[in-house]
């Protein structure tokens, strides 16, 4: 397996991890629950834990479409553009990663990247407005999309090696 491949094949790992439930502990007592809280609120108190990333990426997707949502739409629209696109971009990565696997040269996969790059500035638009703090969640989120989205840009200009030797 090409060390690109293999690269964005962990970047994609690491994405989906950070959607799994805090309380979920394979990994090990304690960290699985970091890796998993996306934000948390400015004014929570320091035992709260924070909103998990799936209920970031669910509350994203439903609320634009809910009625609190077009009253958002009237008068914050600004917050409403910025939760909508934040919404977005999950489904914008997995069309833009399984493009990418199936021809790294497509040329709809890297205007999507630059795309998704831009959507990000809707997240910290979301955290001002709904004053809330990214945690650890979320920059793992955020890396490892930009790593699986990126990793043959790693080796560009030189050859990357084909075989990956572990021990």
């Amino acid at each position: 397996m090409k060390m690109a491949r293999l690269i964005a094949l962990i970047g994609f790992v690491i994405f989906a991890a950070t959607f799994l439930p805090p309380d979920w502990r394979p990994i090990s007592a304690g960290k699985a629950s970091a890796m998993t809280i996306a934000v948390k609120e400015a004014a929570a108190a320091s035992s709260d834990r924070g909103i998990p990333g799936y209920l970031c990426a669910y509350m994203t997707i439903v609320l634009p479409w809910t009625s609190d949502g077009m009253r958002m739409l009237r008068h914050e629209p600004v917050d409403y553009f910025a939760i909508l696109l934040s919404g977005w971009i999950n489904p914008v990565f997995l069309i833009t990663f399984i493009l990418l696997l199936i021809n790294p040269r497509n040329r709809s996969a890297g205007i999507l990247r630059i795309v998704l790059i831009l959507m990000f500035a809707a997240c910290w638009i979301v955290f001002y407005y709904e004053h809330l703090h990214p945690r650890l969640g979320y920059f793992l989120w955020t890396a490892a999309m930009l790593l699986s989205l990126f990793a043959g840009k790693l080796f560009l200009g030189r050859r990357a090696p084909e075989n990956v030797h572990i021990g």
